[in-house]
């Protein structure tokens, strides 16, 4: 299933990628150094997806911090890229070049933690109810999301039906709320100087039918 109008393998082969600041991002590595996964019990160990991981920043930093994570991605340069960085840094983790849309039934309530960064919002707005469902079927029972949301500002969303989508409250509320239960939500800290104000954190809940 094409997630939006654009051409993901093409982008990081030619390196055109403005969404990745080469790092971890800065908001997730102030988290992971907080103890609120800890405080619902998500410790080291705890099984992590990272969907849409690029070249595998963030799912490096959930390695450094003890999490059995596995990062999923569609084109195949960002999973070599990522692969290859995992390698160079000796992390503990793995990188899939996987469909997220086809995650099931293979990674069916395989998870303990979704987490989300620049994939909702590279999604066309259609495909959000689809995306939630996957989610909520990887995860385990009571398994989690955790959302940094972006963009919350227009000046930051993509033009032309290009993404990234701005993304809202209500809009996470319709795509998540008929499978999720919300458990907390705070501003992001640590944000890079362009996106602050246009990150926030979302914490939910698989809701146990």
């Amino acid at each position: 299933m094409d997630s939006a109008p654009l051409d993901w393998q093409q982008a990081y082969v030619a390196g055109t990628t403005p969404w990745d600041l080469r790092r971890a991002t800065p908001p997730l590595a102030d988290l992971l150094a907080s103890p609120l996964l800890a405080s619902v019990g998500l410790g080291a160990g705890a099984r992590v997806a990272v969907p849409g991981c690029g070249r595998g920043h963030d799912v490096r930093e959930f390695g450094r911090h003890g999490f059995d994570v596995t990062g999923f991605d569609l084109a195949p340069s960002a999973v070599d890229e990522a692969r290859r960085l995992l390698e160079l840094n000796r992390a503990r983790a793995r990188v899939l070049c996987r469909d997220v849309f086809g995650l099931l039934p293979e990674f069916s309530a395989t998870f303990q933690l979704a987490y989300d960064y620049t994939f909702y919002c590279a999604l066309r707005p259609p495909l959000r109810p689809a995306y939630a469902r996957t989610l909520a079927g990887i995860l385990a029972p009571g398994g989690m999301l955790l959302h940094l949301t972006f963009p919350m500002r227009s000046d930051l969303a993509g033009k032309d039906g290009r993404p990234p989508f701005l993304v809202t409250a209500q809009d996470l509320r319709t795509s998540f709320e008929p499978l999720f239960d919300l458990v907390r939500e705070l501003p992001a800290s640590g944000s890079v100087p362009e996106r602050v104000g246009a990150e926030h954190w979302y914490l939910w809940r698989k809701r146990v039918r």
